[in-house]
């Protein structure tokens, strides 16, 4: 059984309306919609978007194919359609818990954890803001995921409503924060990174069945975000970024080669519309070359994270090693780490963008991939011992949000600016808005930027 916004699973085809006089036919269209709705939750939470079938579907919520054809072109409308009746639900809660206007009952029947408005001072509005989001996961954790988890593997199609949402959120954290005299003025990119930090930490629970945790994670991740002030000076780029050289798919062996020549195709066409034979084209080689290194394009694509995250720990530590002290490794690193990956924009595009379109079992390979990367911020608490790993773990994810939106809206070659916002996110937690400004506006090597 699988808790849905629309009932439990077992029971959608319990709420089918029989037709008859008197029962209006929109009125049809709309529970036959909801319990699609309800269906698709349910079999995705447990199958994945990838693995999911419109019979799959017509036999949980007890509408016919056919009828489901009259309502939807495809699987993937029907998921777009889902994740919007979500979406508006979850936008106007969290309003009405920032203290905001929101309608008295969700749309489309939708089931939410009771509620009232936000009172008080901006903190506490603020603060309930953010409770209300771990609040929804909480209670709806299989309709969580299908939004921060599968979205991204339906296609480009998918991304535009969460994308919107996102957005949304964005926006409303905007507003709260104007409301505080010390966070009045905080840079757009530094929004950006703070919900994209939340929405790493969630998407992390959702994928590892960690749910339960999320009550405790919001506590301290509100704690987090009080530490953050906007820079006392202008975050700026200290030194000319590198042009992508053209990349190639020679390689010493058949494996790599193969990997290079995913990461191309699937720069080109994304994760979810690569094939294998266009993989094996890219590379000239047989398939039956290709299968004797990996089982498929699913294993090609954990093995070719691997490989993108050793390369990045290998741009990244030598760099900070260099570095006289800690915080100045931090700059340095990240400034590697924008560098490299804009000189290398397949392999930036996969680890960064596509590994989300792969599915949890790539998202988990990524985090485990970097983890030698994330190590570097953990000598933080060193300045300051309170902080928590949940810290660590969201300054990471502020990163990764951060080059994921970078990466779609302005290419690869806008990454490098990106490694002084970065620096500020990583180190202002442990050294407060002043220092942490000079560090990430030095170059890495302990001087100012001229």
């Amino acid at each position: 059984m699988v808790l849905t916004p629309w009932g439990k699973s077992e029971e959608l085809r319990a709420r089918k309306l029989r037709p008859g006089p008197g029962v209006p036919r929109e009125d049809v269209v709309a529970n036959q919609k909801e319990r699609l709705f309800g269906a698709m939750v349910a079999v995705v939470y447990e199958k994945g978007y990838q693995a999911t079938t419109v019979s799959d579907l017509a036999a949980l919520s007890g509408v016919s194919s056919r009828t489901f054809y009259d309502l939807f072109a495809d699987k993937q409308a029907c998921f777009v359609a889902t994740m919007e009746a979500i979406i508006a639900a979850a936008i106007g809660y969290a309003t009405q818990r920032a203290g905001g206007p929101a309608e008295d009952q969700a749309p489309g029947g939708i089931e939410l954890p009771d509620t009232a408005p936000a009172e008080g001072t901006w903190e506490e509005r603020a603060r309930a803001g953010l409770v209300s989001f771990v609040q929804m996961v909480a209670a709806q954790p299989a309709a969580a995921k299908l939004m921060l988890v599968e979205a991204y593997a339906a296609g480009p199609e998918a991304l535009v409503p969460l994308e919107g949402a996102i957005a949304g959120f964005e926006w409303l954290t905007e507003q709260v924060l104007a409301q505080s005299p010390e966070r009045a003025g905080m840079p757009k990119e530094l929004t950006m990174a703070l919900m994209g930090a939340q929405q790493e930490m969630v998407r992390n629970r959702l994928r590892e069945g960690r749910v339960k945790e999320l009550s405790e994670d919001a506590r301290e991740m509100w704690d987090i975000m009080l530490s953050y002030r906007p820079p006392p000076e202008p975050l700026r780029l200290s030194t000319r970024p590198p042009r992508a050289a053209p990349e190639t798919i020679d390689a010493h062996d058949h494996a790599d080669r193969a990997l290079r020549a995913l990461a191309a195709v699937v720069a080109e066409k994304g994760y979810g519309a690569t094939t294998v034979d266009e993989v094996v084209s890219r590379a000239q080689m047989s398939a039956t070359t290709f299968y004797a290194h990996f089982d498929g394009k699913e294993d090609a694509m954990l093995a070719a994270i691997d490989s993108a995250g050793a390369q990045i720990v290998a741009a990244t530590t030598p760099a900070h090693r260099r570095a006289p002290d800690w915080a100045t490794g931090i700059r340095a690193a990240l400034g590697a780490l924008f560098n490299f990956l804009a000189a290398h924009p397949a392999l930036a595009n996969l680890i960064m963008v596509e590994a989300y379109a792969a599915g949890p079992e790539a998202m988990a390979r990524r985090s485990e991939a970097l983890r030698p990367f994330e190590v570097l911020i953990a000598g933080g608490p060193e300045f300051s011992p309170e902080t928590s790993q949940l810290a660590i773990d969201g300054i990471a994810g502020a990163i990764y949000q951060l080059s994921y939106r970078r990466l779609r809206e302005s290419g690869p070659e806008a990454l490098p600016a990106l490694a002084p916002v970065c620096t500020y996110i990583a180190l202002c937690p442990f050294l407060g808005p002043e220092e942490a400004c000079r560090v990430a506006n030095g170059d890495g090597r302990g001087r100012s930027a001229g």
